[in-house]
């Protein structure tokens, strides 16, 4: 996994550990639309994060497998 993935993984998964061990903290009783908590928007904000880098980082080493493929191909072969 490159820095990118790793990064990534680690906001996402750090996001939902916040979430999680928030919601259990107030045992789901004082959630609501209301009154979002800081806590519960930093997690949400860890989450969006950590999606996007992943799929930043996804799409960008997929870039470099085409280039790759691209230059392993030899010019007669893409040829009619």
């Amino acid at each position: 996994m490159n820095n990118g993935k790793t990064i990534g993984m680690a906001i996402f998964v750090l996001g939902i550990i916040i979430l999680f061990a928030y919601g259990i903290y107030k045992g789901f009783e004082n959630l609501s639309l209301e009154e979002i908590d800081f806590i519960i928007a930093s997690g949400i904000i860890a989450i969006i994060i950590g999606i996007l880098i992943l799929f930043i980082s996804i799409i960008i080493e997929q870039q470099k497998g085409k280039e790759k493929i691209k230059n392993e191909i030899k010019k007669e072969d893409l040829e009619p």
